[in-house]
């Protein structure tokens, strides 16, 4: 088969690579769709601890069901699926309750194992999720950091109140959009009753205005903190959700949380920040790494989208599994206009 196969840093190359063989227990796709994630660009720049050249990137994927090689399987020859990209170990406390994400000897696809940028795959068969026949193949592969968004806004939702979103990419937008949906346990208010998006790129932030972002700031801008500080009053923000992972952001995440608030750490944009624990203490600010999903949230986030509730129409763009060089060196550039790039073998 093809495959785009990550060879060094910054290089990327279409090239042969030996057809996967499925075992018993596990299926072969044709592989339809897979997203680029910024991890999967944070990979190709050789700043990812875990993706090793050479290796196939790729864990937000969608394709065809070729072969099931498992008793019992839900899904046959033809099905259309979408593929969870985490194999936990089945045995630890985290796989019995649906957190393979923290299993300690956990694999995933695209890093620890060949992933999505290639013709075909292999996976466990129960790691198959069947989409409808109405859903195309594009939103196929926005299941995954769709999971990721749902999981990201509920962990906030033990701090309901005013909310921070920094950082709109494609997760930072799905959030958004997730957080704009959720409602009290009364069901006649919103969880989050106002929401404040922080993001640089214009393109990006235009993107958030339309999708009901009740204040958008470049974070650059001299005056962003008062902006921001204005804007949610004495209170301040009960959660900041930080979907850019950078010293700035974290800080910045710092300064707008309200006291006993929620700091969630996302975004993995750089390792290593600086905090005043003295003002974490003090003010007793929960700061978590929020992490993943879980399978409950990969098969609604399924749901979401074929009920129509996630919007990606004018935010996601097609283009060739085979470009994937000039597409990657375009996803580093500060001021693309590309936000969601999903590639089709």
């Amino acid at each position: 088969m093809k495959a785009l196969v990550y060879t060094a840093p910054k290089r990327l190359a279409w090239q042969e690579w030996p057809d996967p063989e499925p075992a018993l227990g596990e299926a072969l796709v044709r592989v339809e769709s897979i997203g680029v994630c910024g991890s999967d660009v944070h990979g190709w720049l050789g700043k990812s601890r875990g993706r090793v050249p050479p290796l196939i990137l790729g864990h937000e994927m969608a394709g065809v069901v070729e072969e099931v090689r498992a008793q019992a399987a839900s899904l046959r020859p033809g099905d259309f699926a979408a593929i969870y990209p985490i194999i936990g170990c089945g045995q630890c406390r985290f796989c019995a309750t649906d957190r393979e994400r923290l299993c300690r000897q956990r694999k995933l696809m695209g890093m620890h194992l060949a992933g999505g940028f290639a013709e075909y795959l292999k996976a466990p068969a129960k790691n198959l999720y069947p989409l409808p026949s109405s859903m195309n193949f594009v939103a196929g592969a926005l299941v995954e950091p769709l999971a990721n968004a749902l999981h990201f806004v509920e962990y906030a939702q033990t701090d309901p109140g005013p909310l921070a979103i920094l950082g709109a990419g494609a997760i930072g937008l799905l959030m958004l959009q997730v957080a704009k949906q959720i409602s009290a346990p009364n069901g006649m208010e919103r969880l989050f009753p106002k929401i404040a998006v922080t993001e640089m790129n214009p393109h990006r932030a235009a993107l958030a205005r339309r999708f009901g972002a009740d204040l958008v700031v470049n974070p650059r801008d001299p005056d962003a903190t008062l902006q921001l500080e204005s804007f949610f009053g004495e209170d301040a923000c009960r959660a900041v959700l930080d979907a850019a992972g950078f010293a700035s952001s974290r800080q910045l995440a710092l300064k707008l949380v309200a006291t006993g608030g929620l700091v969630g750490l996302v975004g993995m944009g750089e390792a290593d920040t600086t905090f005043d624990c003295v003002e974490l203490i003090r003010r007793e600010i929960h700061l978590a790494g929020i992490y993943g999903y879980g399978r409950n949230e990969f098969q609604r986030a399924v749901e979401w989208i074929a009920q129509g509730r996630i919007d990606y129409q004018d935010w996601v763009t097609e283009a060739p599994l085979k470009e994937g060089q000039k597409l990657f060196e375009a996803l580093d550039q500060p001021d693309t206009t590309q936000i969601k790039l999903i590639l089709r073998p």
